[in-house]
């Protein structure tokens, strides 16, 4: 087969970043914002529920995983209708693979979410003294693989529970989900708890590779940290080929007459209107 050059919409080719103006300057920033926001918010709200308790104890494994499970949807519905509100490499690299987004794009939202993450966590740090952290100052709300569980195994657990986000983060974004609407946070937010909830006490379980790097920086406690960029990436991407190709391509759209719908007239208009804005 000849050489062909990639689709004006080449993942490697910066499409967001072309002909820009003013206001589209201004969305991608808002974008960008957006994602370090949502990601200081998550690791802000997360992590507190790591703190001791007044008798000197850690709240409980459950108290923890639905703490950062709802700082996810709260980010959600802040953030949502502005980039995604991703506030995950991980899922961002999903969107690369199914073709929304560009490689220059995943590092733009790689980068704010990272820093926002250390910038949530270093708010937090601010805020609260070490006494009450509960954990070893160095430790606290870094994550950490199981003496138990060998350096693999911890890395196929974040590629399988990270796959699995990955593939609801597909769901709801694909056009023939008629369910995909406006429950997005709720969605999300159940899927954590149901996620985090097995795996999180014994893996420390990240499925975001930001979340585990701000406290990973502000400490610098690299210990294992590959665990939670390898396993994240490699089990969100891998999940997003297989609903691209094996389901999305495959299954049918559902038909539907506009002048069924007058809505569907004033909706398409809107798009149109607004198709300029997108990046």
């Amino acid at each position: 087969m000849p050489f062909q050059k990639d689709p004006p919409n080449s993942v490697f080719e910066p499409h967001e970043f072309k002909n820009l103006n003013t206001k589209k300057v201004w969305l991608l920033l808002a974008k960008g914002l957006a994602e370090l926001c949502g990601t200081a918010i998550l690791l802000s709200i997360g992590c507190m529920s790591l703190i001791s308790n007044s008798a000197g104890g850690v709240q409980d494994h459950l108290s923890v995983v639905i703490s950062f499970s709802f700082a996810i949807a709260t980010s959600i519905i802040i953030f949502g209708h502005i980039s995604g509100s991703h506030i995950n490499p991980a899922l961002t690299a999903a969107d690369v693979v199914r073709g929304e987004k560009s490689i220059f794009m995943f590092i733009y939202y790689t980068v704010m979410q990272c820093f926002g993450a250390f910038v949530g966590y270093s708010i937090l740090r601010v805020l609260v003294p070490n006494e009450v952290l509960g954990e070893k100052e160095a430790g606290f709300c870094c994550n950490a693989v199981d003496p138990r569980m060998s350096t693999a195994q911890a890395v196929g657990v974040e590629m399988l529970i990270t796959g699995i986000l990955s593939l609801v983060f597909c769901a709801v974004q694909d056009t023939k989900n008629p369910d995909a609407g406006q429950t997005v946070a709720i969605k999300f937010g159940v899927v954590c708890v149901a996620l985090l909830v097995p795996a999180a006490h014994f893996i420390g379980s990240s499925m975001n590779p930001a979340r585990s790097f701000g406290p990973a920086l502000f400490s610098r406690n690299w210990k294992d940290h590959w665990v939670y960029w390898i396993g994240p990436m490699s089990g969100a991407m891998i999940a997003a080929y297989v609903y691209t190709h094996l389901f999305a391509r495959h299954h049918p759209s559902k038909s539907r007459s506009v002048s069924r719908q007058p809505s569907a007239r004033i909706t398409l208009q809107h798009q149109q209107n607004h198709s300029g804005d997108e990046v």
